[in-house]
């Protein structure tokens, strides 16, 4: 039975249980390619694919981020949901009432 030690994923890159990874035919214009070649040969990353990788888990994490705020617009703008949230505060306003004492207020 071999023990293989686990190399450690390069800076910068996370490795998710079984999340190879895979190569794809996305192209860029020449001078975004020659841009990241630029950028890593002076030390921005790793290499090439992990510049690409990290820029394109900001941009993923930005548009989640995007969504969850125009989800929450979305709900603002709802008046049933409003008058919920409402009810809720009210309800929540009497139970903080209760644990004052005279001497708190």
């Amino acid at each position: 039975m071999s023990t293989r030690t686990r190399r450690p994923a390069p800076s910068g890159r996370r490795t998710l249980g079984n999340d190879p990874p895979r190569k794809t035919g996305w192209q860029v214009r020449c001078s975004v390619a020659d841009a990241v070649r630029r950028a890593v040969e002076e030390g921005a990353a790793e290499s090439q694919n992990a510049f690409v990788e990290r820029a394109l888990v900001r941009e993923l994490r930005e548009l989640r981020r995007r969504r969850v705020y125009d989800a929450y617009a979305a709900a603002a703008a709802d008046p049933a949901y409003r008058l919920e949230i409402e009810g809720v505060g009210e309800a929540f306003e009497t139970t903080v009432g209760d644990g004052l004492t005279g001497s708190d207020s």
